[in-house]
């Protein structure tokens, strides 16, 4: 079975209510959106995204990276990137062909919603 199937499965299982995109999937949790991004030449690949969750402009760009840089530090396995002008917080990982994804899903999950909140926190301090 391909990762977006046993994703969607099980999204659908843990009572989300995902909806399947061209890209991948989309589902929210604690109201912050996530995307699942399909890779067409992996299917053991597993990245999940909380995309767009902070603009970054010129004034804010020196503290937004300080405050990234110390999620990257402090939190496993979550990178904090700039993509298009926001901030992301995903989630990558190539897991072996028999991972449990019940586990690593609701761990993603719960891991990014309080890398985001880490960041925000970070952000007033800097």
């Amino acid at each position: 079975m391909k990762m977006i199937d046993k994703v969607m499965n099980e999204l659908q299982k843990q009572g989300f209510l995902p909806q399947r995109e061209d890209f991948g999937i989309a589902f929210k949790y604690q109201m912050a959106g996530y995307l699942f991004l399909a890779d067409k030449t992996d299917d053991d690949y597993f990245s999940l995204y909380i995309p767009y969750f902070f603009e970054v402009d010129e004034e804010n760009k020196a503290d937004v990276l300080e405050a990234m840089n110390a999620i990257n530090n402090d939190v496993k396995v979550v990178k904090l990137v700039i993509n298009d002008g926001y901030v992301w917080a995903c989630f990558e990982e190539k897991l072996p062909e028999n991972a449990n994804i019940e586990d690593i899903l609701f761990y993603s999950i719960v891991t990014l919603y309080l890398s985001r909140q880490q960041f925000y926190e970070k952000l007033k301090e800097v």
